[in-house]
């Protein structure tokens, strides 16, 4: 019986996932399309970078970014769950948050922005609304899923990562989702500051609704597909241990 669920399950994986159509529909509406080519050309410098410091010629074709995490969602994403994702995108509350994340924010302007909030009457109330709505979009367990995929390994798999002490690796993890968590905090904290009360209250909603939660698990398990390769090259490269002397030393002089 067992063997018969499982089989069902898949060919309903294949007959009813996610249509090309749809995922280029969702990268459309959501600006994943220019976070793509973004990241195609970040990490294209990064290895040109690499390759030019240790004399490496080995290549690594950046499309495959593309074309990873597009087959990622269309297998991962039934055809309903895109469905559902799609029709939050019709609502004006997350368009307007779309468009107000469309650029990377300036750092100083979103600093001062975050510094004289609490100057503003409805401070306390904005600030509650935004970090539920973060706790849905930054879902720890979704992030955790990119320390797992590319940034462990690469302490795992480093230079002199023999020598380190995997019970040092936990600090590394809780920092790395303490930052992702505490930036996506500050950016939307930055991006939702045209709102008015009543919006922000419509994109908890949103934020709150299952097809967020389809789509966020969804989009970072796409991403740690997507890069998990091009993070494998990398690590031969990686000097994990300088890497988690550098983080030590840096945490022990603020303490």
């Amino acid at each position: 019986m067992k063997r018969l669920v499982f089989a069902s399950t898949v060919l309903y994986s294949l007959l009813f996932g996610a249509t090309p159509e749809q995922v280029e529909q969702y990268l459309s509406v959501s600006n994943s399309e220019e976070q793509l080519i973004a990241l195609q050309q970040r990490y294209s410098a990064m290895h040109e970078n690499l390759n030019k410091e240790s004399n490496d010629t080995t290549p690594y074709d950046m499309q495959l970014l593309s074309i990873r995490f597009r087959d990622y969602l269309q297998k991962n994403l039934s055809e309903d769950e895109m469905n559902e994702i799609l029709e939050n995108y019709k609502k004006t509350a997350l368009l307007h948050f779309v468009s107000a994340t469309d650029e990377t924010p300036d750092p100083k302007a979103m600093a001062a922005y975050i510094a004289q909030l609490p100057n503003l009457p409805d401070a306390q109330e904005r600030i509650g609304i935004v970090k539920e709505i973060t706790k849905h979009f930054y879902a720890k367990d979704a992030i955790s899923t990119l320390y797992k995929k590319l940034i462990k390994p690469l302490f795992e798999k480093g230079i002199g990562a023999q020598d380190i002490d995997k019970s040092r690796l936990k600090d590394v993890e809780k920092n790395y989702l303490g930052m992702m968590q505490e930036a996506g905090y500050n950016e939307t904290l930055y991006a939702t500051k045209d709102f008015d009360i009543e919006e922000l209250k419509a994109l908890r909603d949103i934020a709150k609704n299952s097809a967020t939660d389809h789509e966020v698990k969804a989009v970072y398990g796409a991403i740690a597909y997507a890069l998990q390769e091009f993070f494998n090259t990398l690590a031969k490269r990686f000097d994990a241990k300088q890497h988690l002397s550098i983080k030590h030393h840096k945490k022990k002089h603020l303490q």
